[in-house]
C-alpha cells in the first residue's frame, strides 16, 4: 500500500497534527519533521506498533528506543526529576537535549532495550508536541532512517529510505538543524553534586550547554561543574 504524503505549512499544523494523532492511534507509523532531524514515531503504548517501527528501521533491540513527551508534565508520569535535571529542562526544554533517565512504573523493553533507564525528549516542534498532547502520551521519536544509514535532515532523504513501509509521511521541508539531538546523563552524588555525562554530542553543544548553565544560580547550586564524556 502507498504511503500517504502531507506537505506540513504553519497555516495548517493543526490539521496536519489532527490526522497524525489519527493514524497513530490507528497503530500506524509515521515520519514527522522535529527539530532536528525527520523522526519515525507512533504511539510509545502500542506494543504492536513499537515493533513495527524497531522492524522497519532494523534497529537493535539492546538501544531501546526514545520517547518524546508534549510538556515536561506528560514527561513527570514517567520519571521523578532531580533538582539538577530539573535546571537542564527549563534551560534546553523544548529543544536538542535528550536526558536518559530512570523510569517510574514498569516499561515495556521495546522502550528500554532491557535496561534499567529511558531517553526523554521535549522537541521544540509543534508537530510532535502536538501529536504527544493530542494522544495523551509519549511518542516514540527516534530517526527515520534506516540503522547505519544517514540521518534525514530532509523529507525525501526519509521517504527514499523508509518507502511505503511508513502509513504517513509529514514533509515540512529541510529541518533548520544539521545535527541530531545532545544525549546527556545526570549522575548524582550527595556530597559532591550533580555531573553530566555526554553520550552523544550533536545540535546542543556542550560550550552552549556550559554556557547557559554557568550563569544560572539554580545550576551553579546543584552542579559540580563537571563534564564527563562516555567512552566511545
Amino acid at each position: 500500500m502507498t504511503a500517504e504524503t502531507v506537505v506540513a505549512k504553519e497555516e495548517n499544523y493543526q490539521d496536519i497534527i489532527s490526522r497524525a494523532i489519527e493514524v497513530i492511534k490507528d497503530g500506524g507509523l509515521i515520519v514527522c519533521p522535529t527539530d532536528t532531524s525527520y523522526g519515525l514515531a507512533c504511539d510509545s503504548r502500542n506494543q504492536a506498533a513499537v515493533e513495527k517501527l524497531i522492524n522497519v528501521k532494523r534497529r537493535n533491540r539492546s538501544l531501546g528506543v526514545p520517547l518524546l513527551f508534549s510538556d515536561i508534565a506528560q514527561c513527570e508520569t514517567y520519571h521523578e526529576f532531580s533538582n539538577f535535571e530539573r535546571v537542564l529542562t527549563r534551560l534546553f526544554w523544548p529543544g536538542a537535549l535528550t536526558l536518559i533517565v530512570t523510569p517510574q512504573g514498569s516499561i515495556p523493553e521495546t522502550i528500554t532495550g532491557g535496561r534499567g533507564s529511558i531517553a526523554v525528549r521535549v522537541p521544540n516542534h509543534i508537530i510532535p508536541r502536538g501529536i504527544a498532547q493530542g494522544i495523551k502520551g509519549p511518542i516514540v521519536g527516534t530517526s527515520a532512517n534506516r540503522s547505519g544509514k544517514p540521518s534525514p535532515f530532509k523529507f525525501t532523504v526519509a521517504k527514499d529510505q523508509l518507502g511505503d513501509e511508513v502509513d504517513l509521511y509529514i514533509d515540512a521541508g529541510p529541518s533548520k538543524s544539521e545535527a541530531n539531538s545532545t544525549i546527556v546523563r545526570v549522575e548524582e552524588n550527595d556530597v559532591e553534586g550533580a555531573s553530566i555525562k555526554v553520550i552523544r554530542e550533536g545540535a546542543l553543544t556542550m560550550g552552549k550547554l556550559v554556557e547557559s548553565l554557568k550563569v544560572d544560580s539554580d545550576a551553579l547550586r546543584f552542579w559540580t561543574t563537571r563534564i564527563i564524556f562516555a567512552d566511545k
